[in-house]
């Protein structure tokens, strides 16, 4: 949009009120002229059609060769044109004409490395705003835009060549895009290679892969292999294709390889026979520490020393443990010296629940307090969803049966420290259990808090859209066969499973008909046992069958072949408490003798 003045300006001492009155209007008025005195303007605002036209009248220009001012050399080709394009199209360009180099003078600039091709192609688009991208000349092209600086025609190239990545030409891109500075094709291409990386090593491309790159594979969680064998295998070929220079490099590349996660019989084999890694010693030390982390299907307890102005892990009655990446949260709970059991302590005749959290970091063994809930709760449940740890259901401070039931629901940001409100629930949902699958969290209950066999059933479930904030109401065919008290919901491979601590059965539910189906049934479990999902297995440990039966047996399902086991038992008899997964970064364990995942208990007994 242009501007256009039809009568000439002067100088008026009053500049502030002149352009007051010019301003956002292309109504006839008045000003002021040079004596004071008041006198007619129009404004009037060009269409959007002037640059073009501007445009092709520089075009035309060119096309009958005047006016040219400037001439670009390369090899024995010369291309006539105007600085005033050159400027308004290539920062390299302008800044040559603003600071007066040699060139300008000259009034020519000579280009040595470039292809006559791609200035013609330039000075195309330069003069009309297209030009044709093709798989001949989008090498030559992108080396043009990116030496000239011209940000527009340079991200045309990138996305050009995004859109050709393939297992051929994938490290040569990549190569490409860290000469040229392109970050879009350089984030592109590794990401590609990574997510291609089991593909990528069976071609002889893989072979002449630059370090640099096999480094951010190696490092990448995104890394997509069937196993970690495999990106041992993988590495091993690649340092024999070049040993001579690449020997040198194989211990800090295997430093990078989760050495933990290979079988034992693996580990002893390389160690033994494989004579890259038998005869260098810093890789023997590597898979040595590897084999004494292979210490599966076994328990470590975790001392935590109280330091000065340390805290121990809260743990009061009606709690509840969430986390978030490294960190542990205990929210709310009841404060004084209500029961723990939680018969008992539904039965309490007041609630004096707390608005508390606490921050547990099982790699430093210390925990502190975190910003407050905006609402004290008891008997509720957490769950992280969208990098964000959700507190829903349960009752706040009060007598029973006056004490309100919470239909609010808070989010902690972890990150940024603070707590929002969102959607509020349906209904008051007691003894919920929540679980994430991606972007919905799953919440059931009971709208009952307590009856007199003291076992209420299931009577509704909720879904929520965290990322639209909306609940909708779901109808699960329950029937008295739930019961609220007596049921854990776990997530795995993004599909909500329910544990039916009473019939000893495992459901999973299906979004699309809003039915349970049964995926198999486990031995025996205690009531009130801890349930958490890794991976593609459920995991449930330990509970009561009666006050004085409190049982340390562990039973994992595997999804994949629903098939139960039992693994090795916890170090001692658990009943009413949390078992949480909690995913290292870069699935590095930080503790020397214990598993990369754990699941870890927070005690309620």
């Amino acid at each position: 949009m242009t501007e256009h003045q039809l009568s000439p300006t002067r100088a008026q001492p009053n500049t502030d009120q002149v352009h007051s009155s010019l301003r956002g209007t292309d109504q006839p008025g008045c000003c002021l002229n040079f004596d004071g005195e008041s006198q007619r303007h129009h404004l009037l605002r060009a269409s959007e059609s002037h640059g073009l036209q501007l445009l092709a009248v520089l075009r035309s220009f060119r096309d009958q060769g005047l006016l040219f001012d400037f001439t670009i050399k390369v090899q024995d080709h010369s291309f006539p044109c105007h600085c005033c394009v050159l400027a308004a199209c290539s920062d390299f360009f302008r800044a040559m004409f603003q600071v007066d180099m040699r060139e300008r003078g000259d009034g020519s600039v000579t280009l040595g490395n470039q292809s006559p091709e791609a200035v013609a192609s330039f000075l195309d688009f330069a003069y009309s705003g297209e030009v044709l991208i093709t798989e001949g000349n989008v090498d030559t092209l992108f080396q043009l835009a990116s030496f000239l600086q011209v940000s527009v025609l340079s991200k045309a190239c990138s996305d050009f060549l995004i859109g050709t990545l393939d297992l051929s030409n994938c490290l040569s891109l990549l190569s490409l895009a860290e000469a040229y500075g392109s970050e879009s094709l350089l984030e592109s291409a590794n990401e590609f290679v990574v997510h291609n990386f089991h593909d990528l090593s069976k071609t002889k491309e893989f072979l002449d892969m630059q370090m640099n790159v096999l480094v951010t594979c190696l490092k990448a969680d995104e890394l997509n292999v069937p196993d970690e064998k495999t990106v041992m295998m993988s590495l091993l070929k690649w340092i024999q294709h070049d040993l001579p220079n690449r020997q040198r490099d194989l211990s800090e590349l295997l430093s990078l390889i989760r050495l933990h996660h290979l079988p034992m019989a693996t580990l002893e084999t390389l160690a033994d026979s494989d004579p890259l890694l038998s005869q260098d010693r810093s890789c023997l030390v590597l898979v040595s520490e590897a084999q004494k982390r292979q210490k599966t299907d076994r328990w470590k307890q975790l001392e935590i020393e109280i330091g000065e102005g340390g805290h121990s892990i809260p743990d009061p009655p009606g709690s509840y443990l969430s986390t978030y990446a490294e960190k542990m949260f205990v929210t709310g709970g009841c404060k004084g010296n209500c029961c723990r059991a939680i018969r008992l302590h539904v039965a309490e005749p007041f609630h004096d629940a707390s608005d508390e959290v606490w921050c547990f970091c099982p790699v430093t063994l210390t925990c502190a307090p975190a910003p407050s809930m905006p609402n004290p709760r008891t008997m509720h449940t957490a769950v992280t969803c969208l990098d964000r740890v959700y507190v829903l259901g349960g009752r706040t401070k009060g007598q029973r049966g006056a004490a309100p039931s919470l239909l609010e629901v808070e989010y902690y940001d972890p990150l940024a420290r603070t707590w929002s409100s969102v959607s509020p629930l349906p209904t008051a949902i007691f003894y919920p259990e929540a679980s994430a699958c991606g972007h919905i969290i799953y919440t059931l209950g009971s709208e009952v808090e307590i009856t007199d066999s003291f076992n209420p059933s299931i009577d509704c479930f909720f879904s929520y859209n965290a990322q639209a904030d909306q609940w909708s109401r779901l109808v699960g065919e329950f029937g008295q066969f739930f019961h609220a008290t007596l049921v854990k919901a776990v997530s795995i491979h993004n599909t909500l499973h329910l544990c039916d601590l009473s019939t000893y059965k495992v459901y999973s539910f299906c979004p699309e008909t809003c039915s349970w189906n049964g995926v198999g049934s486990f031995e025996c479990a205690g009531f009130n046992a801890g349930a958490v999902g890794v991976r593609d297995r459920i995991y449930i440990l330990g509970g009561d069958y009666s006050p004085d039966e409190i049982t340390d047996e562990v039973q994992v399902y595997h999804r994949g072949r629903s098939q139960w086991e039992e693994v090795a038992p916890m170090p001692r008899a658990l009943t009413e408490f949390h078992c949480q997964l909690i995913r290292f970064n870069r699935h590095r364990d930080p503790w020397v003798d214990c598993l990369s995942q754990v699941a870890h208990s927070h005690e309620h007994t």
